[in-house]
């Protein structure tokens, strides 16, 4: 008899260590994704065919991201955040290929997220710096700073809840300079004097 409950604790316990491995492996972090950061085209992207902001964007030097440690909290890594910022200019109709006559660069200087809660606000603080190619005196240098916040509804997991705003804020981030870099190329904009010509297709 005593054995029998001796065996059945052990099986008890085994059931309980594998429920609690398989509770931390569901919950484990994961980064923020590329997609999900990607700004979708609105109304307030839309770019003239004369403006010289048109394909003249590539994306060069992308840091101050971090590789997320599955056992810690969501963060954003340097090639996520590249991937997102180069697919939004290309959805702007910013983007431009190698022989670009910009390079935009950016820093990701913080992330600043939430210990706990049931509503996580997380705001991405990013500098931008746009450089005419092969120079090193910047057309623009702006710093932008964004929040997003996940509510409880969106993600009933923490870790999840997290990760949807630090993608939001950086979606956010990435919003804000492309709407910027619009502006620049506008009649009387930064750009608008230091861009090259372009000439339009239509007869």
């Amino acid at each position: 008899m005593i054995e029998f409950e001796r065996n059945e604790t052990n099986r008890f316990l085994r059931v309980t260590v594998g429920c609690a491995a398989l509770t931390v492996l569901g919950a484990c972090a994961s980064g923020a994704d590329s997609g999900a950061m990607t700004v979708p085209v609105s109304p307030d992207m839309l770019v003239s065919d004369m403006s010289p902001a048109r394909h003249a964007v590539a994306v060069g030097v992308v840091s101050g991201g971090e590789k997320t440690n599955p056992l810690w909290t969501s963060q954003v890594s340097n090639e996520n955040f590249k991937m997102a910022l180069a697919n939004s200019l290309e959805l702007a109709v910013l983007k431009g290929d190698a022989g670009a006559p910009y390079i935009l660069n950016a820093r990701l200087v913080s992330l600043h997220q939430p210990i706990m809660g049931f509503d996580m606000t997380v705001t991405s603080t990013v500098e931008y710096t746009l450089l005419p190619a092969g120079q090193t005196t910047p057309v623009l240098d702006e710093t932008i700073v964004a929040p997003y916040t996940a509510n409880f509804s969106d993600a009933l997991v923490a870790g999840e809840r997290l990760k949807l705003a630090n993608e939001g804020a950086m979606r956010a981030n990435i919003h804000e300079i492309i709407f910027r870099l619009i502006r620049a190329g506008d009649p009387g904009g930064k750009l608008s004097n230091t861009g090259p010509v372009r000439t339009s297709s239509l007869p």
